[in-house]
């Protein structure tokens, strides 16, 4: 990789961290799901845009891509965004910032184990000692300590199952335009969150300068930017060599809730913590021989 897509990458990562602060901070002042549907309709808007952009231009014959039906949008957009941010801010209410990064990331050991009954891709014993890791990190977070409420991490790791069930339908499309798909199904899985959120939560938001400020950083660097940014480095590099780089994201977010949250990072976090990203990275493994599509 060049030194400016690496730069960009590690940005990416970086803001993405962040982002789980950011979070905390939103729904600690607002209802959840109404915010995380603003959240995605909003960055969605943003993306539209760049996307007649690249509608107008002619595409090189070797990123020729399929055109997406609508069903596909739909199914992703239920799973990605509906269900992955609807369980996962209700989870970062109930969590650090720091467990919420570490437990919302084990998505690629979670697609390891779905491509096995799904794509009939064999599970190799790499990614069966990855999952037995990640699994392990997972319960030394969550076991016995301060780190959030069991119903928290429960929503959060169903999160990550929705996350993972999406990159599998992902890699079962086949070749289309992700930033397209990724532009659609945040908005069209986005407009239900908001929907729900307005008819159940009846609940106004109450926001600080902060709060403010860390919402629009939701919307437009972590949401629109880093989005268009990452499809950007998807087209230049493989999607196995790109995804190794989303280990920092776990890392990032447990530096970045001691840091604007001042959570305490203790051994649990520590020791459960290197379990998850070695586990992450035994899966990996096997993502870079089958070219499992883990989008961000």
């Amino acid at each position: 990789m060049r030194p400016r897509d690496v730069a960009a990458t590690v940005f990416v990562t970086a803001v993405w961290g962040v982002a789980f602060v950011g979070l905390k901070e939103v729904v600690a002042h607002g209802p959840p799901v109404t915010l995380a549907g603003a959240r995605f309709v909003l960055g969605g808007a943003l993306l539209l845009p760049l996307l007649w952009r690249r509608a107008h231009a002619v595409a090189p014959t070797e990123r020729r891509v399929r055109p997406l039906n609508a069903r596909e949008v739909l199914l992703v957009a239920l799973l990605q965004t509906t269900l992955l941010y609807g369980l996962g801010f209700l989870g970062i209410q109930r969590t650090t910032a720091g467990a919420s990064a570490l437990l919302l990331n084990t998505n690629p050991v979670m697609v390891a184990l779905l491509a096995w009954p799904m794509l009939g891709e064999r599970l190799r014993l790499s990614s069966a000692a990855g999952i037995v890791l990640a699994v392990g990190g997972v319960a030394t977070v969550a076991l016995g300590s301060g780190l959030g409420s069991p119903v928290g991490i429960a929503l959060l790791l169903a999160a990550a199952l929705a996350w993972a069930s999406a990159s599998i339908v992902i890699k079962r499309m086949g070749s289309v335009d992700l930033l397209r798909l990724s532009c659609l199904q945040m908005i069209v899985g986005g407009l239900p969150l908001l929907a729900l959120g307005i008819v159940f939560e009846h609940r106004l938001p109450h926001p600080t300068p902060a709060t403010w400020a860390w919402f629009a950083f939701l919307v437009v660097p972590a949401t629109a930017v880093n989005f268009a940014l990452w499809f950007r480095l998807l087209e230049r590099y493989s999607a196995t060599a790109m995804t190794s780089w989303l280990f920092l994201i776990p890392v990032f977010g447990v530096l970045s809730g001691a840091v604007f949250l001042d959570e305490s990072i203790g051994w649990r976090i520590v020791v459960g913590g290197l379990l998850v990203v070695l586990g992450l990275v035994l899966t990996q493994r096997q993502a870079s021989r089958e070219e499992v599509v883990l989008t961000a």
